[in-house]
């Protein structure tokens, strides 16, 4: 029983992550359990079950008069409600089971409030009385289907509708015998519903419009029927009214002239009355009926005796005056054949009941009186916030598309067509670029984005040129491949070859090949970015994220794998699994965050096998390192079905995880399994042909038959919907793909959250109701995010850069949220700023909720359940080299695994130095001379870009002293934060890998396929053993941010300084950070205080014997 209770509860949560759901299913408030049974709590708000209103004595007017047009396209409206949230409950798999007047909460208002509950428990328990459930959905036991469920729809639309069930489901009456009050189309989608007439599948989307359609064609009807606006005018002797009217005609009719009075009123609307709502003293509003001399005052109408609340289904006039109002809000002119006037006396007021429901009422032209200002809620600011995110996005992607010349080039020696690319100055994309805060010129960036493909040996292909530079052109040329700059001309002028020659000549834009990747990341965006504006709960969680906490019952069992965890993973664990809806985890360096997500995910497949889980990443290479943590730890007999969501390729170093090799797998089971081999032989052949295709594609007989199988693609994409674990980049097609269907999960866990920006975290967000977000905002920020929150602070920048870019976007890039946003630059100038402020929140989300936790727990007065943790105990660095970071970036709050010390302080790493010169410490520091202090010195820096030769000449000597201590092959990484001494460190150890480096070859190279070199951005989660860092900066520049450029970067000095497990040696210059230190003091707005703290640090581990400060004059000599 429990355990049906747990899948229940999930089963709600998983809904409450379907758009509109809150809107159409009654929420779960909580769930609990005590020693009579386990319970459920809903929300009704103020609505009743269905059953209550319809055997009650006193029927709603809907339910008592359904003939009638008014009520008739009521109901249609209310139970297009439920249609809507049943076809969402079967998008999910599940059948609601018993449907009927008790499963439909309303109240019966003016408008439409229908919302499904009910479904919540799959398995229902007899009761000691065997009495049989009312409504037409209980009628029949019959065996539990999407289609029984829209037949109990049907069957209780009819009832309600005042139609016997029996003529409906009577194929021996033509539709337009069933019901006189009914139209053919109403009886034929009931008789849909009901399963009179036989359809293939019922499909809810198509149910829905057929609704629609009911609900318009009978709202015209409506409207040129008989339905009047009904007014009672108090016109008795002794009323204010009468007494108004008598002095406005002076006294000629008598106060007791009924007739006369009314007959007064009639005469006096029967020109051109105007309904009109008038402002009052009070800043509020009243109604008034203008006639052609008095203007009437309305009020709405109660019945006496009563305490009902009064509505504009009647109006009443109780008094009148010749004026007419200045403080008009709005009018409408009505015509007299709409108005039915009635002199309100106690016959006729008994008379106002039996016209209920007969009458048209006021309140919709009232409201159409109203100004259409729209008070924006936190949630519009929310989704403006993520609109404008993205609009700001697509702008950044413009200003990437460089303006040239382009003229004809000399073919290549393979006979390829060359074209020259001459970068040319173009005004506007010049405005762009500065009002975007650009410190260079596109020509400068193209320049140094062509050098930086050429030092990779990646980025040179696909390069396209373009005639109108828009972002999104379709008509572009895509073959053009980088090969270097050419040398004849003076000017910044490219060489390219393609298969193709140009039909481009003269002006025209370079677009790099990785547009086209970033087109196809903002289409998903803009996609997730609708669904947004239909996610009202997941906008709520992300404007209030504690206002919903609640308890996920998930049971948190300390068993022996939960003793062996650390207390600050067992404290993390245990509030992570008892927590919904969402949960941040900050994982500073080598605290084990991945360990920890690999934990929770084993325990839930162990509790629960049919989990669904979403692991997301902004990253590939995230990604694929944390998909290996993760299955490495499932125990053998826990095997859910994984997949690695990309695009296939028959890349030998991809998994049996990949969608299309998983596809291969099931689908060969399934072929040679019995359920085929019994199965109908047409759908045996399919899917044995389909498993033989599939074969093919291997054997060279059809490479592109999985591509070409429309039925192969259905397949995998079954695959990826029943997946219970799914590993996915932020942006991949796949998460794409499951927003479309509706493919919801149990848990969406994100990993490195604090890389991405919001609209990157957008789209798996949206796939759960269950989020975990784990990152470290205190490591390296969103790509690109530098320079977008120095123009998020000023609003007026934004506007600027947004006009400059617009014209560039292609019509069809656009999307409706695009253009609001537009709209509120050219006419909110007052919120623009507060709308700048949203965005640069949602931009560093994960940061931003972080920052807001850790702002709410310094409230010590009261008592808040925690939705964030900090994990603090590290597994990976030396503990000197922890200790370093852990003082400099985290106010000393991380701490050393007591084992992992005692590993690091006994033993000994698996690699050595081969000479005196450099000691055998975890910490050395080789000290270069600052270029102002030593005499003769032509060393430091060079910029732009920046490289240091002479560090590059000291890592070189570094690397020569360092062996491998055994055969283990441990690995090796040097760093450094510029692109450029990274491609000089890359060039110079290649050409000395066969004589003085020859060595290296015992150590693995930490990057993969780029060798031992990288940047700090290209290395954050990763690990080495020994890591040598080449700081570059070493020069005597005027100010801390020109002196020091990313080496003033907090973030980046920390993921810097966090990746060495046994070792790490860094290249800089002591004086120079000194002599920066000093001059910083006399700078009130310069923040390095991280560089005060690493140099005491730096000398604390040196008097420790942690650390070892080597001049560069000892490292240089030979031995």
């Amino acid at each position: 029983m429990k355990d049906i209770w747990r899948s229940e509860i999930r089963q709600l949560q998983r809904l409450a992550a379907v758009p509109k759901a809150d809107d159409l299913f009654v929420p779960m408030i909580t769930a609990g359990s005590d020693r009579d049974g386990f319970y459920i709590v809903l929300d009704p708000g103020r609505g009743d079950p269905l059953e209550t209103f319809r055997s009650a004595t006193a029927k709603p007017p809907v339910l008592s008069a359904p003939r009638l047009p008014r009520n008739r396209r009521l109901l249609w409206e209310n139970f297009l409600r439920v249609a809507r949230a049943l076809e969402l409950l079967h998008s999910q798999g599940i059948i609601h089971r018993n449907l009927d007047p008790w499963s439909i909460i309303g109240s019966f208002g003016d408008e439409p409030d229908f919302r499904l509950t009910g479904f919540e428990w799959s398995m229902r328990l007899a009761t000691v009385e065997d009495v049989p459930r009312a409504g037409a959905g209980g009628a029949e036991a019959k065996a539990a289907s999407f289609g029984q469920d829209w037949r109990n729809l049907g069957l209780m639309i009819a009832e309600l509708l005042d139609v016997s069930p029996g003529r409906v489901i009577d194929l021996r009456l033509l539709l337009s015998e069933v019901a006189d009050h009914l139209s053919v189309t109403e009886v034929r989608i009931l008789r849909k519903l009901t399963g009179t007439i036989p359809v293939e599948r019922l499909d809810g989307e198509q149910i829905c419009r057929e609704i629609s359609d009911v609900i318009e064609t009978i709202q015209a009807q409506a409207a040129g029927g008989e339905l009047k606006l009904a007014a009672a005018f108090r016109l008795d002797a002794r009323s204010q009214l009468t007494r108004d009217i008598r002095l406005a005609t002076g006294n000629e009719i008598e106060a007791n002239d009924i007739d006369g009075l009314a007959a007064f009123v009639r005469d006096d609307l029967a020109g051109e009355p105007y309904l009109t709502l008038v402002k009052d003293n009070a800043g509020g509003a009243k109604v008034a009926l203008l006639g052609n001399q008095m203007t009437y005052w309305l009020s709405p109408y109660r019945a006496p005796e009563t305490t009902d609340i009064p509505t504009f289904e009647f109006a009443v006039c109780e008094k009148a005056e010749l004026a007419r109002p200045h403080a008009i809000i709005g009018s409408e002119v009505l015509l007299p054949e709409m108005l039915d006037i009635l002199p309100a006396g106690k016959t006729q007021e008994q008379s106002f009941s039996r016209r209920r429901g007969r009458v048209a009422h006021w309140q919709p032209h009232i409201d159409a009186l109203k100004p259409a200002e729209h008070r924006k809620t936190d949630l519009d600011r929310k989704y403006e916030a993520f609109a404008l995110l993205t609009a700001l996005e697509m702008a950044y992607a413009v200003a990437d598309i460089f303006p040239v010349s382009v003229k004809p080039g000399r073919p290549s020696e393979g006979g390829n067509h060359g074209v020259i690319a001459i970068s040319r100055h173009d005004e506007e994309r010049e405005a762009l670029s500065k009002l975007l805060l650009f410190r260079t010129s596109p020509a400068v960036r193209l320049s140094e984005l062509l050098d930086k493909g050429e030092a990779t040996d990646k980025g040179n292909d696909g390069w396209s040129l373009a005639q109108t530079g828009s972002l999104g052109e379709r008509d572009v040329e895509n073959h053009w491949r980088y090969v270097g700059v050419d040398a004849a001309n003076q000017r910044e002028s490219f060489r390219f070859e393609g298969s193709f020659a140009t039909r481009i000549s003269d002006e025209a834009f370079l677009i790099p090949g990785e547009m086209r990747g970033k087109l196809t990341q903002l289409r998903r965006r803009l996609k997730a970015l609708r669904a947004l504006r239909e996610h009202s709960e997941l906008l709520r969680m992300l404007t209030d994220p504690r206002g919903r906490i609640e308890d996920s019952h998930d049971p948190v069992k300390q068993d022996n794998d939960f003793k062996s965890l650390d207390k600050s993973k067992q404290e993390a664990l245990t509030s992570i699994l008892s927590t919904i809806p969402f949960f941040l985890l900050q994982g500073p360096p080598g605290v084990g965050k991945t360990y920890a997500v690999s934990e929770i995910v084993r325990r839930r497949f162990m509790d629960e096998p049919t989990s669904r889980l979403l692991l997301s990443a902004q990253s590939n290479a995230a990604i694929d390192h944390l998909m290996k943590e993760v299955i490495d730890m499932l125990p053998s007999d826990v095997e859910p079905v994984a997949v690695r969501a990309r695009p296939a390729d028959d890349d030998a170093s991809d998994t049996d995880l990949e969608i299309d090799r998983q596809a291969d797998i099931w689908l060969e089971a399934l072929a040679d399994s019995d359920l085929v081999e019994e199965a109908d032989p047409i759908v045996r052949d399919k899917i044995r042909d389909l498993a033989a295709a599939r074969k093919a594609k291997g054997s060279g007989k059809s490479k592109a038959a999985r591509a070409m199988i429309a039925e192969a693609r259905a397949f995998e994409a079954m695959i990826l919907r029943s997946a219970n674990l799914v590993f996915a980049t932020t942006n991949s097609a796949a998460v794409e793909q499951l927003i479309e269907e509706s493919s919801l999960f149990d848990w969406t866990i994100i990993e490195e959250a604090g890389k991405a920006t919001g609209s990157e975290l957008l789209s798996p967000l949206l796939l759960s109701h269950r989020r975990l977000m784990i990152g470290d905002h205190q490591q390296l920020a969103p790509y690109g995010a530098d320079n977008m929150i120095k123009l998020l602070s000023s609003a007026d920048s934004v506007k600027k850069a947004l006009r400059a870019a617009m014209p560039y976007i292609a019509r069809y890039q656009k999307e409706p949220g695009i253009e609001e946003i537009l709209n509120v630059i050219e006419v909110d100038e007052a919120d623009f700023g507060r709308l700048c402020a949203d965005t640069l929140a949602v931009l560093t989300l994960f940061e931003t909720l972080v920052r807001g936790e850790i702002d709410a727990r310094s409230d010590q007065g009261r008592v808040r359940r925690p939705i964030f943790h900090k994990l603090d105990e590290q597994h990976r660095m030396h503990p000197a080299i922890a200790k370093i970071v852990s003082d400099c970036f985290y106010e000393g709050t991380i701490k050393t695994n007591e084992k992992v010390e005692n590993k690091y302080r006994k033993g000994s790493p698996p690699f050595r130095f081969s000479d005196a010169r450099l000691p055998e410490r975890p910490i050395v520091f080789v000290d270069m001379p600052y270029s102002r202090e030593t005499i003769g010195y032509r060393g430091g820096d060079r910029a732009p870009p920046w490289v240091n030769s002479d560090e590059v000449t000291a890592a070189l000597q570094v690397l020569r002293l360092l062996r491998t201590t055994d055969r283990s092959r441990p690995s090796l990484a040097v760093l450094s934060p510029y692109n450029e001494q990274v491609k000089k460190l890359r060039q110079t150890i290649r050409s000395e890998m066969a004589t003085s480096l020859k060595h290296l070859s015992q150590f693995e190279p930490a990057l993969g396929e780029d060798g031992y070199c990288g940047t700090v951005d290209s290395f954050q989660g990763d690990q080495a053993d020994a890591v040598l860092i080449s700081l570059v900066r070493n020069n005597e520049k005027a100010t801390v941010k020109s002196a020091l450029g990313f080496l003033e970067d907090s973030r980046r000095m920390n993921v810097l300084l966090s990746r060495a497990k046994w070792r790490m040696i860094v290249v800089g210059s002591l004086s120079f950070y000194r002599h920066v230190m000093s001059y910083s003091e006399k700078v009130p707005t310069a923040d390095i205080g991280f560089l005060r703290k690493f140099l005491a640090c730096l000398e604390m581990a040196e008097r420790n014997g942690d650390a070892s400060i080597v001049p560069w004059t000892t490292l240089r000599k030979k031995s």
